[in-house]
């Protein structure tokens, strides 16, 4: 699938707010469109509302867990149509980003065991054990093992970059709220000198990355998200409009300010849309 062209955009002022009436979208995944193995009821209708008006948009988030292709799989089995080629992972961000510095890396690879497929795809070498390497890649697993730490503190100590594809202190799982990557990074950071380069939200150029795989403008780009630090602040931070949605991690917090829109769930979206560019 290729990403549409950037559209030329009519504006118009509306209630002291810059108004684009074709805007482009960045949505997260993990408590936008789906609460981990649950469909968030409404969120195939969303996508489909976007494509009915043209407006696109590229699905980002900081899921380690998986690829791109295996969250694509399971938005289609919950009922979505979407194409890998719309879905911007943080794991694929990753790798992307150890091939441009190292070429064919050693990883020292911490997180779900499903990840080391997609380092293997990109000519990389991953090990879980305790030898010489070039990087050390934390990623998400459901239970963290401090003996990974352990180990990853030494690989470091002897030379290894530190990568982690993000730092979120907490994850939407079904209806509970687990602790995420952020403490874990927070572990190892704690016990080593060199900073921890770091890929996914919140960091901005995860979002320059992505403007620049779809060619999308910043100041007509709505970022959709449920998180207010991972999403939403960084959103702004980086130039880009926000609409945070209260399912997920967003059901609690004060909508912050410069955050434009707030909306109680994904299912909410085709009514805004019409209101608010249609009208």
């Amino acid at each position: 699938l290729e990403f549409p062209l950037p559209v030329t955009l009519s504006r118009r002022q509306h209630a002291n707010t810059l108004i684009v009436s074709q805007p482009t979208f960045f949505i997260d995944i993990d408590g936008v469109l789906y609460d981990g193995p649950n469909l968030i009821e409404g969120g195939p209708e969303a996508l489909a509302c976007l494509r009915a008006h043209n407006s696109g948009f590229l699905l980002v988030t900081n899921t380690t867990r998986m690829s791109s292709a295996d969250i694509g799989q399971k938005l289609v089995a919950m009922g979505y149509t979407v194409s890998t080629a719309e879905i911007f992972a943080v794991s694929q961000a990753t790798a992307e980003y150890v091939s441009a510095h190292y070429g064919r890396a050693h990883c020292f690879l911490i997180g779900d065991t499903s990840l080391d497929q997609l380092f293997v795809d990109h000519g990389h070498t991953v090990t879980r054990e305790e030898m010489p390497v070039d990087v050390v890649v934390i990623g998400q697993a459901k239970w963290a093992n401090f003996g990974e730490i352990d180990i990853a503190r030494r690989l470091v100590d002897n030379g290894a970059e530190p990568i982690a594809m993000h730092k979120d202190p907490t994850w939407p799982d079904g209806g509970i709220i687990r602790i995420g990557l952020g403490p874990i990074v927070a572990a190892l950071q704690s016990s080593i000198t060199r900073p921890v380069t770091l890929i996914g939200k919140p960091e901005p150029n995860f979002f320059d990355t992505a403007l620049a795989r779809t060619g999308y403008s910043r100041s007509s780009t709505i970022m959709i998200g449920d998180s207010l630090p991972t999403d939403i602040a960084v959103a702004i931070a980086s130039g880009l409009r926000s609409l945070l949605v209260r399912t997920g991690n967003g059901s609690e917090g004060p909508l912050p300010a410069g955050c434009e829109w707030e909306l109680p769930s994904i299912a909410d979206l085709p009514d805004w849309y019409s209101r608010t560019f249609l009208s």
